[in-house]
């Protein structure tokens, strides 16, 4: 009740302070008359603020200001608490001797002065509103509403600030420090919430109570005399909000030093974060904040450079709500490239409007009109590429066709496996796309021409074209793919349908197809060579005694498997695991922070479940494709791990013994590799087709041999019915004859027996000391 009921209060006290700022901007136009006494006790208008009423009033600096609203001006409340005329309906002035008496109309206020607070506000308002409505269950989002609504506090308080309202001047110092104590507050949470840095928000309350103790000064605002505290004060304001910024950003090239090594992502973060905040504050605090501070005048108005405050949360607030960041080191280089391409004709039409308007145009307003010439091109050739690819179908038929057809080329040569393929997948495309009568792709040998056609083209004018040494022809036209010492392949393109020449566009997009075809070609002919090579000497390879002389090939097979084994299981730990690991965590992570009804919450862990059964799964095959134990416990240890971990998931009773087998470990890595393959081949035939109720796995030794015997009580299988081929040691192929190659590779001997329902026993006995080294 006391929380609803304060948070109610809050509610009612901003809206009736929000009404009251209102009330005095829109009441009184912003008069910007600055006065200075004399020694004789006359008020002398030193300065006539940009962009107020006075400058449309016949006001001049030196004129001597007697009365306002008909009382002596010694009486009017602004003059004596900040020595400027503000919120008065009629002057007097003395000008020479000579008495003018002016009337102060709403018609003389600038828009820029009533409207741009009060839009500020109301931007800030929505954004907050929005922000909290869609993304209310995140605490960075709730901090990052509060920012918004501290600047449109403080963009409410700036027109009666500058009308000489206490309240809107007392608001605006205050707000004015708190606000980068609440940047930085927001940073803390936000970089916990994403990147997951944990930072002490203790010394946070320093600040806060720094906030509070610095408010005890600007309380001096509500006495008559407030102008003795008022310089001081303004100048102690700026100070803390220039000190609670550089803050900001030590703290974020802090956390950036520490951790931009260790995660990509929080260092995109980070980058996004500061660059972010440099944007926002940079303009307001240099331009505006350190001139008064310095010299006591804004280099340029502060109702101008505060707009640039906004980006640093509307960045946040996207990057909140569409959780996706953005690559900032590409946005920063393309907004640098496109600045410097906008100063050249900002400083063209920037002269063109001093040369049309001499009399008007003063040298601040030429620079606020090439600041804002300039960010408006940057803006618009920024933002060209963007719309170009939008509407490129409306802008750029052609090439928008272009590009469709050459992606679906691209992706059709990832399935491209013969010759004859390309006609069906590429030259139709071709054909289509260019609107051409036919095209053809040739290969041609030394002996021969490989020709696939497409339309409607003449192969006897293909052929003569290929076999010429000018490759020119009226009505067709010859592009190289790529020249080999043992063939070139050509790509002909007849006449277009319309009888014109092909265009830039597609002479460009002919280019790219091509050099698509160059590597798709190559690869083939390189395949079909390793195909052919391979089949022959898969034909001459020997039986078992002659083996020896083809151990070159194994070693190669073999070395090449394990070569993509590992290569397939570190991209899986590196990649996916990693990733599941995250994805885990963040689960876990909202399932500790939010309230989920008891359904809900049994599902989010059936799902934190179900990700780690995959994880779990993932690591088993990660050590299938690469053992890693070898390398730790040893071929023995490292056996006994996979068969308890295969005892509890195979449908079969599993045994393993290693009785005076520890001279294996003597073995170089690469033999306790293929030793522990064919264990693996072992089980995964045994799990596959046995239909077996025991298996048993014994290693021993027998004199200068280990001896691996398997047996299983399974279906087992008619020796005598299998092909020779597939009983030959020396034969090549998967599982069985995978095993028998390892075997013959480490000079070793299998041998095996089995029958229809009489199970499978194996023998593999393999040398102790003469192992061959991979």
């Amino acid at each position: 009740m006391k929380s609803t009921f304060f948070f109610r209060l809050g509610i009612v006290l901003f809206l009736a302070i929000s009404l009251w700022l209102a009330g005095v901007t829109f009441h009184y136009p912003y008069l910007g008359i600055l006065l200075k006494q004399s020694a004789d006790g006359d008020w002398i208008v030193r300065k006539l603020e940009t962009d107020s009423a006075s400058l449309k009033m016949n006001i001049r600096v030196g004129d001597v200001v007697t009365h306002v609203d008909g009382e002596p001006i010694d009486e009017h409340s602004t003059v004596q608490k900040w020595r400027s005329v503000e919120q008065a309906t009629t002057l007097e002035l003395n000008r020479n001797g000579e008495t003018l008496n002016l009337k102060v109309n709403m018609a003389d206020a600038t828009a820029s002065t009533d409207i741009f607070p009060i839009l500020g506000e109301l931007l800030c308002i929505s954004f907050a509103a929005l922000l909290y409505w869609k993304t209310g269950h995140s605490r960075s989002a709730r901090f990052l509403s509060l920012v918004f609504l501290n600047i449109g506090f403080i963009f409410a308080s700036l027109g009666a600030s500058q009308r000489g309202d206490t309240l809107g001047k007392v608001s605006m110092s205050t707000l004015m420090m708190l606000l980068p104590v609440v940047f930085l507050h927001f940073l803390i949470v936000f970089l916990k919430e994403k990147g997951e840095i944990q930072f002490p928000i203790r010394f946070l309350r320093y600040l806060y109570i720094a906030v509070g103790l610095l408010f005890l000064p600007v309380l001096t605002f509500i006495t008559p005399q407030a102008f003795y505290f008022y310089q001081y004060s303004i100048q102690l304001v700026i100070s803390f909000f220039l000190f609670g910024i550089l803050l900001n950003f030590f703290f974020l090239t802090y956390v950036f030093i520490k951790f931009h090594k260790q995660d990509s992502y929080l260092s995109t973060i980070i980058k996004t974060v500061w660059w972010a905040l440099a944007v926002s504050f940079f303009p307001f605090a240099f331009l505006s904040f350190v001139p008064q501070l310095l010299f006591g005048n804004d280099g340029i108005s502060s109702l101008y450079t505060s707009w640039f405050v906004l980006f640093f949360p509307i960045a946040f607030a996207y990057l909140i709500m569409s959780k996706q960041l953005y690559d900032i080191d590409l946005v920063l280089r393309r907004f640098v490239f496109t600045t410097v391409i906008s100063i050249l004709p900002a400083c063209v039409i920037v002269l063109l409007i001093a040369v049309i308007f001499q009399q008007a145009a003063t040298v601040h307003h030429l620079l606020l009109s090439f600041i804002f010439i300039l960010m408006l091109l940057s803006f618009v050739i920024y933002s060209l590429e963007y719309f170009a690819t939008k509407l490129e179908a409306v802008m750029f038929p052609r090439k928008y066709h272009l590009q469709n057809a050459l992606k679906k080329i691209a992706v059709n040569l990832q399935s491209i496996s013969s010759f004859r393929e390309l006609k069906d997948i590429i030259l139709v495309d071709i054909v289509n796309s260019l609107e051409v009568f036919g095209a053809a792709i040739v290969f041609k040998y030394k002996d021969r021409l490989e020709t696939v056609l497409e339309g409607d083209i003449e192969l006897a004018e293909v052929e003569w074209l290929t076999s010429t040494e000018s490759m020119e022809h009226p009505s067709l036209r010859c592009f190289e793919i790529n020249r080999h010492e043992e063939y070139t392949s050509y790509l002909i393109i007849a006449r277009k349908r319309t009888n014109t020449f092909l265009g830039m566009e597609e002479i460009q997009w002919l280019n790219l197809i091509i050099s698509y075809l160059a590597v798709s070609l190559e690869n083939m002919h390189l395949i079909g060579k390793l195909h052919m090579r391979l089949q022959r000497l898969a034909a001459q390879i020997p039986n078992e005694h002659a083996s020896q002389d083809f151990i070159w090939f194994r070693k190669l097979m073999f070395e090449l498997q394990e070569a993509e084994r590992k290569r397939i299981a570190t991209d899986l730990h590196d990649t996916t695991l990693q990733d599941l690991f995250f994805l885990k965590k963040r689960f876990s992570s909202i399932l500790d922070k939010l309230d989920f009804p008891k359904e809900d919450m049994e599902r989010m862990k059936n799902i934190i479940d179900y990700v780690e059964i995959i994880n779990t799964n993932l690591r088993q095959s990660c050590f299938e494709l690469h053992p890693h134990l070898l390398y730790e416990i040893g071929l023995i240890r490292t056996i006994q791990k996979v068969i308890e971990n295969e005892s509890s998931l195979c449908p079969f009773q599993l045994e393993f013994n290693a009785r005076g087998a520890a001279r294996v470990e003597s073995w170089d890595m690469d033999t306790k590799r293929h030793f522990f393959r064919i264990i693996q081949e072992l089980l995964n035939n045994a799990k596959k087709h046995s239909q077996a109720t025991k298996v048993s796995i014994t290693m021993t030794q027998e004199s200068d041999h280990i001896l691996l015997i398997y047996e299983d009580d399974g279906i087992g299988f008619n020796v005598y019915q299998t092909s020779e081929a597939e009983i030959e040691i020396g034969a090549s192929g998967t599982g069985m004859e995978q095993m028998k190659s390892r075997v013959l590779y480490m000079d070793g001997q299998l041998d095996f027996r089995s029958g229809r329902g009489k199970g499978l026993q194996i023998w593999i006995s393999v040398p102790i000391k003469e192992v061959l080294t991979a």
